[in-house]
């Protein structure tokens, strides 16, 4: 019965994204939910929710939009992960942990295994030693436990990182890792020369980039242009009618970078946030934040 949750889940979402893709006004097909200032995107944010106050805000969520898979953006020691992390599975919401290594022990990944992470996107400015042990951490708890775990690299391509991207990515596939994924700077760069061909090494490795090729293939062009301001090859954004951000505040909202965050309970703000998904889609710039590419 859980699987069948999971793929009725999965399924709904899919066709909530080719329902934004053409423009159709729907609720949103992934929820994230902020809990710090961890892979920040900009977005003030007010006093945090205690841990009763998220619960509710989730059971909110579901009781407005339905079931849908849910990413928590934390640091790995934040003392709520655990927790969020087992209340969305219990609530058969797919659970992604979006975090860093640091603080990410073996204990630590087990823990997060165990109370139900299906996905963990390593996010990481450099494939450094706190990387390497954090990886070993995630895959020895997955081969443990027998674990369905994913667990993908986010790279973030800079001038730190660049150079070693392509050994990064034979490092993480020794490791057991199942992917990495180039992830443009949260704020806009210009990568030299040395670091551009770091990353066409990168992109010549025979290992796959999982669906965000075509990110990968078009990082380069943005780095060197404008970045948040670099004018889209083809096509809107389709962002606002994909995804739903809980600030650490429980605040909602969709693009970092437009206006629009609303408070109150997310059925009264639903027309709000409708004629906000409307601006983003009209948006034909491209965004270099690691988590909108």
């Amino acid at each position: 019965m859980k699987l069948f949750e999971t793929l009725r889940i999965r399924a709904a979402s899919a066709v909530r994204r080719q329902r934004a893709r053409v423009g159709v006004a729907d609720r949103p097909a992934r929820l994230d939910v902020r809990l710090d200032d961890f892979d920040d995107d900009g977005v003030s944010m007010g006093a945090p929710l205690t841990l009763e106050q998220w619960h509710e805000r989730v059971v909110e969520l579901l009781q407005w939009a339905g079931a849908m898979p849910v990413r928590v953006v934390a640091r790995a020691d934040h003392p709520f992960l655990a927790e969020l992390v087992r209340f969305c599975h219990r609530l058969e919401m797919p659970v992604t942990v979006r975090t860093g290594p640091h603080g990410l022990s073996a204990a630590r990944a087990a823990e997060l295994i165990d109370r139900g992470m299906a996905r963990c996107e390593l996010v990481v400015p450099v494939f450094d030693d706190a990387a390497d042990g954090a990886l070993r951490a995630l895959v020895h708890g997955r081969n443990s436990r027998a674990a369905s775990l994913t667990v993908h690299v986010h790279l973030v391509v800079s001038e730190a990182s660049a150079p070693a991207a392509a050994s990064a990515y034979e490092r993480a596939r020794a490791l057991g890792v199942d992917g990495v994924v180039l992830a443009a700077p949260l704020r806009s760069a210009a990568l030299s020369a040395s670091g551009q061909a770091g990353v066409r090494s990168a992109l010549a490795v025979a290992w796959p980039l999982q669906a965000t090729a075509s990110v990968a293939a078009a990082a380069l062009p943005r780095l060197d242009g404008n970045g948040p301001g670099a004018p889209r090859i083809g096509g809107k954004c389709h962002l606002g009618g994909l995804r739903l951000a809980l600030a650490a505040d429980g605040s909602a909202y969709i693009c970092p970078h437009k206006p629009g965050r609303c408070t109150g309970p997310l059925a009264s703000v639903s027309e709000e946030l409708a004629a906000h998904r409307k601006a983003i889609r009209g948006c034909d710039r491209h965004c270099a934040h690691p988590e909108l590419v």
